[in-house]
């Protein structure tokens, strides 16, 4: 029995959800969504319990629960991903494109673009246009990173939206127990949502940077939202996953009604014919009209603050007012002759890809004969080399980081050449360590987001990730306006030393404190070679966003990759913590028993992220978005 069979035993969803709501664990890049226009004379009256036993109770609900565990488990058997159909070769553009995870969304920017809009304006009408049609990965409920590069002025910034902590967060608010022997959760209802940023980052990101009116950025996403989409496949499936979560916990129908009603249709299972609609056209429209402060005063600040608190939330109204955009210098680091801005904390996305470049780079440099293959990455030696250098990256993670404007990181250091020389230095190709060897972390002493990318003609590009953390965040959606609101407290060290939802282990750095913004593991990157944009591309998908943006950055500047075939190649992954290394179905086939002869505990993995990319050479641009989760580039 190999280790995929072994796995399938006993598929991950059906070990990890009964126990916690904990989305991520299943398919961490997945995000969750909305459905048909909002029927509200559907069944809501409460289940009932007899003798403690849970009663799925309806006709209705029963039938759900069958129609959801033949499709999930269909799901958890089946891993052969998005690889299995042949990847066709990006499609070249001459003047602009735009890759998201929907369809829609990537038309949305290439509108905007088309009616002389910039590189900034499209991303700012991407992601209105992604909190309609991908609600459970992201939008105005979340927060996200944003990394700029203007070819015209030479310059580069990262704007960070990250959410924040509310004031009234503690370090302890998630360990101390109330009267009633009862923790808080930092994963469901309102005391795991951190305050949004998603409005206050691209009201920001537009006003210096934009060019066409705010009104004009915004409209795409309104008329989204009113004429709606059709379902796709990633639709039904989070669907029916997330249907499924709620009715494996108790009560949970009832406690988060606007979700079940508005997002998941009361139940009603979606299909490819089914339109859906979004309940956001109401507060998109206030925020055309009035940009930043319609979402963070008046009415609609009044309903998220009656809407978290009654979820045992501690917002309060100066949360909101106060809330910001940070505007930061993006890490920047030459490899391969090309530049690469990526974000700086508090994600650790980008330390963590810099850190890893580096290391192979000192590797290669010290084992000339024992180079990255330059056609294929899928090698057990490369794979070997790649996830020893992920797993240091990945130790120093759990150490250092977190908010540096409230900590001190380490920046210089974890990025240096001269320290990424010292962990290459530990490496061993015939063996993997045990988890005390990696990056200066002492052993004793210690999945819903979206990202889209712009590129253009003349070099300019954006890249950018949003999140509400897992799919659906907390669950909380504001029942007036339709605004699903994010975990993100979750992101921060919620319980010092326990794992959180992604299963990472964090230190004191990342503590929760009042207006703190969590670590994140978000890594939108930009590479530049003679002034211009070549590549932009992040993804989504927890921590695995890193490893995943690692190698479709190394499938394109050192596999000679096109750009659909680096964003569709299988992929794999190590953090460190847990001890395992994950690979996609292609790699366990051909794979698991090399990798396991040098150490790894290899398991298997249906899809490993979402990356979406875009090129530009002198041929034109090119553009892929994951099929992994079911996106399409838009260009002209």
């Amino acid at each position: 029995m190999n280790i995929g069979e072994k796995r399938r035993e006993m598929p991950h969803f059906f070990r990890t959800i009964p126990a916690t709501v904990q989305f991520a664990q299943y398919n961490s890049h997945s995000v969750l969504r909305r459905v048909r226009p909002p029927q509200r004379d559907s069944d809501c009256s409460p289940r009932r319990s007899i003798a403690g036993s849970r009663n799925y109770g309806s006709p209705q609900e029963m039938t759900v629960l069958r129609h959801c565990l033949v499709l999930m488990s269909a799901i958890a058997l089946d891993a052969t991903g998005a690889w299995a159909a042949e990847a066709e070769p990006a499609k070249v553009y001459q003047k602009y494109v735009v890759a998201a995870d929907h369809p829609a969304a990537s038309r949305a920017g290439l509108d905007v673009l088309e009616r002389g809009g910039n590189v900034v304006d499209a991303a700012v009408a991407t992601s209105f246009a992604l909190s309609v049609v991908r609600p459970d990965s992201c939008g105005i409920g979340g927060g996200g990173f944003m990394v700029i590069w203007n070819a015209e002025t030479q310059t580069s910034v990262a704007i960070d939206y990250r959410e924040r902590a509310p004031m009234k967060a503690t370090r302890d608010m998630f360990v101390t127990e109330d009267k009633n022997g009862r923790k808080l959760s930092s994963r469901v209802g309102g005391a795991a949502a951190g305050i949004p940023g998603t409005v206050a980052g691209l009201y920001h990101a537009h006003k210096k940077y934009g060019h066409l009116p705010w009104a004009d950025v915004v409209a795409p996403a309104i008329r989204l939202a009113e004429q709606g989409v059709l379902a796709d496949a990633h639709d039904i499936e989070i669907q029916q996953t997330v249907l499924l979560m709620l009715v494996l916990q108790r009560n949970a129908r009832e406690r988060f009604a606007p979700l079940y009603r508005d997002y998941l249709d009361s139940g009603r299972l979606l299909t490819t014919e089914d339109r859906i609609r979004s309940p956001q056209a109401e507060v998109l429209k206030l925020i055309a009209e009035q940009g930043r402060d319609a979402f963070y005063t008046g009415p609609v600040a009044d309903a998220l603050l009656a809407a978290v608190n009654e979820h045992n939330g501690i917002w309060v109204r100066e949360d909101l007012e106060k809330m910001d955009a940070v505007e930061r210098r993006p890490l920047h680091e030459d490899f391969a002759g090309n530049t690469i801005l990526t974000m700086p904390p508090p994600s650790s996305g980008g330390i963590a890809l810099l850190e890893t470049l580096n290391i192979l780079a000192a590797f290669e440099r010290d084992h000339p004969q024992q180079q990255l293959p330059s056609g294929t990455p899928h090698e057990a030696a490369a794979v070997h080399l790649v996830a020893e250098a992920l797993k240091h990256a990945f130790a120093d993670r759990a150490e250092f980081l977190g908010d540096t404007d409230f900590v001190s990181v380490p920046v210089a250091r974890l990025t240096s050449p001269k320290y990424a020389e010292q962990l290459a230095a530990k490496i061993d190709m015939s063996r993997t360590h045990s988890p005390e060897a990696y990056g200066r972390f002492q052993g004793s002493n210690d999945a819903g987001t979206s990202h889209f990318c712009v590129l253009d003609a003349e070099g300019n590009a954006v890249s950018c990730t949003e999140t509400i953390n897992t799919p659906f965040g907390c669950l909380v959606v504001e029942p007036k306006f339709g605004i699903v609101l994010n975990n993100e407290m979750d992101d921060f060290a919620a319980v010092p030393g326990k794992p959180n939802a992604f299963g990472l282990i964090q230190s004191e750095a990342n503590a929760v404190a009042p207006r703190k913004r969590p670590l994140s593991s978000m890594t939108p990157t930009i590479v530049v070679r003679d002034g211009k944009a070549i590549y932009a591309l992040g993804g989504s998908g927890g921590p695995r966003i890193i490893s995943a943006t690692l190698q479709v950055l190394l499938n394109l500047t050192r596999h000679g990759m096109d750009v659909q075939d680096a964003v569709a190649a299988p992929r794999f992954h190590h953090q460190w913590l847990p001890d395992a290394l994950f690979v996609e179905q292609p790699l366990n086939e051909t794979l698991s028993k090399e990798l396991q002869t040098l150490g790894h505990e290899v398991r298997l993995q249906r899809n490993i992220a979402a990356v979406q990319a875009a090129t530009r050479d002198e041929n034109g641009l090119r553009a892929a978005s994951d099929p992994r989760k079911g996106g399409q580039p838009a260009g002209k």
